[in-house]
């Protein structure tokens, strides 16, 4: 989980930093330039967002399924 978050934020602050530039450090945007390579990224960031979701569903599903006790029924001996 925690590389996958991570992996998703670095990706978010270079897509923003694609899309916006940043003058302090005198980086130009991208995106005016190459605008299908940008909208190519953006989705492939909603997609990784969806991916990273998914993933958190079947974490969380696991640890409760993990966390319930288990009961066995028995059926009574005759």
């Amino acid at each position: 989980m925690a590389l996958a978050s991570a992996g998703d934020g670095a990706a978010t602050f270079m897509s923003a930093l694609g899309r916006n530039g940043n003058s302090h450090a005198r980086w130009d945007k991208i995106c005016d330039k190459f605008e299908s390579y940008c909208n190519r990224g953006g989705g492939a960031l909603i997609a990784s967002f969806i991916g990273f979701i998914l993933l958190l569903i079947i974490t969380v599903m696991s640890i409760a399924k993990l966390l319930k006790p288990n009961r066995i029924n028995h059926a009574p001996s005759p």
